[in-house]
């Protein structure tokens, strides 16, 4: 049960409190990943609105610059095409660490993605699923900053299994708990998972709205 302080501050429908933990905050309200949905539509419309007046700012500062100066620039784009071929590769290794290759992504990738997942987590000690939930959370960081150059197939793997990640990690983090010597947890150990798995869904839900506004 996620104590109060990090429960999201929403009503359901049965006029209930909310029992997920909350993983943002709009107008000064606590929402999970859920909720946060009903802000969704203003949210995209902000930042579609701030990236167009961002490019075309940029747009026109380039037409008034000299011609060499101009040539200098797309020199430099250039030079990032292949810096971000490299962080493309990178970031797809790591994908494969995790997931598979990503020519097997399709429709049956969930189903199969939560099978050999699910089993890789339950046969983890404690210490290794406190890493691997951080190390979870760092890839889905990693891919929301550079969604614009990664890779597409892997960007839409994460993005479909999101929520099977959510939810196998908050159950497998009650199971290790719960299921006695050697995966009983302490307090500080618990509060530390706690925070991780609260980082996790952080990271996955700041994705999927990334991903949702870039693909729609």
């Amino acid at each position: 049960m996620v104590s109060m302080k990090y429960r999201c501050a929403c009503i359901t429908l049965k006029g209930r409190r909310c029992k997920k933990a909350f993983s943002f905050v709009c107008n000064k309200a606590k929402c999970c990943f859920i909720h946060v949905n009903a802000y969704l539509k203003y949210v995209l419309t902000i930042q579609k609105a701030y990236k167009g007046y961002h490019c075309r700012k940029y747009v026109r500062l380039l037409a008034r610059l000299p011609c060499d100066i101009q040539g200098k620039i797309l020199f430099y784009m250039c030079y990032d095409t292949r810096k971000n071929m490299c962080i493309q590769k990178i970031l797809c290794k790591k994908f494969i660490t995790f997931f598979g290759i990503p020519k097997n992504i399709g429709s049956s990738f969930p189903s199969l993605f939560l099978g050999v997942w699910r089993t890789s987590i339950l046969t983890m000690i404690k210490g290794q699923f406190n890493e691997h939930v951080l190390l979870i959370a760092h890839l889905y960081k990693l891919y929301t900053k550079y969604l614009t150059i990664s890779n597409v197939k892997c960007n839409y793997g994460l993005y479909i299994i999101s929520n099977v990640v959510k939810k196998d990690i908050q159950e497998c983090s009650y199971y290790y708990h719960y299921a006695g010597e050697p995966y009983l947890y302490t307090d500080e150990e618990l509060t530390a998972l706690h925070n991780n798995v609260h980082d996790l869904e952080k990271s996955i839900s700041v994705y999927n709205l990334e991903y949702e506004d870039r693909v729609g």
